[in-house]
């Protein structure tokens, strides 16, 4: 049997595609577009499919022709993408989860995990934050993710499908450019390649999650067997951009990094990870500093520095 990625060529579902690839696991990536740039190095060794996941018949056959076993669900259109064009959120972000949904019921996969987010709780929530908070976003992106994990507990209670969600902090590491929080990681990337970096959100707190740590949430996820919960918080530690930069500063001492305070993140800054690692064993494996180290020497490698 195999494990299928929705969304495989995107930034989290590509360094996951690369994780499974290199444990051994036989590996097919959903895709809806051409772009197969950020799965160059593994392209030979897991099965491209190309498909519409607003389309359940092509979500059908793909999973039924592939025998498929565990479902990666990652296809979402980014924050600032959503609030321009909701309409087209709802479809991508949660027609998209549905189907994969149903074609989980209908054709009894083992497990389907769902990338969340932490954009689902109310910005004045009191840190750290419990998966138990009330869930009121400020924006479409959170509302979908909301509705995401509605759709899966409902699927979960009324059909038995086994699914999980993991509601990510901010994600940061190679390839991760757009969004809101993309100066998380375009700061420390254009650092690496000795580009100037400029930004509006210095004093903004954040739980930082390295892209390593991230898919070793979802491994895990995606392996445990008969979890008392089903969605998680996963995060690492919290801080703000300004202390973030001054770690870069001391790791490339030309950094060339210019930040103002015109701006804050639209959610709580900290977050009780307590039940992943509880439940699923969760434990990051990088600390702040040791993230930002690891992402320069992701970078420079990449570029061949």
């Amino acid at each position: 049997m195999s494990v299928l990625i929705a969304g495989g060529c995107g930034f989290i579902g590509s360094h996951l595609a690369r994780k499974l690839v290199e444990t051994g696991e036989e590996v097919i990536i959903f895709h809806h577009t051409p772009n197969t740039e950020p799965i160059r190095d593994i392209v030979d060794r897991a099965t491209l499919v190309r498909g519409d996941a607003t389309s359940l018949l092509d979500v059908l056959h793909i999973l039924r022709d592939n025998r498929v076993d565990i479902v990666y669900h990652l296809i979402a259109l980014l924050a600032d993408i959503s609030e321009r064009n909701p309409s087209l959120a709802l479809k991508v972000n949660v027609e998209s989860f549905v189907h994969f949904l149903e074609a989980s019921r209908l054709l009894n996969l083992k497990r389907i995990v769902f990338a969340s987010s932490v954009a689902v709780y109310d910005p004045l929530a009191q840190p750290p934050v419990p998966e138990t908070a009330p869930l009121r976003p400020r924006s479409v992106y959170g509302a979908t993710k909301v509705l995401g994990e509605y759709y899966g507990m409902h699927y979960h209670r009324a059909f038995g499908v086994d699914f999980r969600a993991l509601r990510f902090t901010t994600l940061y590491g190679l390839g991760k450019s757009g969004g809101s929080t993309g100066i998380c990681s375009l700061m420390i990337e254009k650092s690496a390649l000795g580009e100037a970096v400029r930004g509006e959100v210095a004093d903004a707190v954040t739980d930082w999650l390295y892209i390593k740590d991230a898919v070793s949430s979802l491994i895990l996820a995606g392996k445990a067997e008969q979890p008392k919960e089903r969605i998680y918080n996963i995060g690492t530690s919290s801080h703000s951009v300004r202390e973030v930069a001054d770690i870069v500063r001391r790791q490339i001492p030309n950094s060339d990094i210019r930040l103002e305070a015109k701006r804050t993140f639209p959610w709580p800054p900290v977050y009780d990870c307590s039940a992943a690692r509880r439940e699923l064993g969760f434990a990051p494996a990088f600390t702040i500093e040791e993230g930002v180290r690891d992402f320069i020497k992701e970078t420079k490698k990449k570029y061949g520095l």
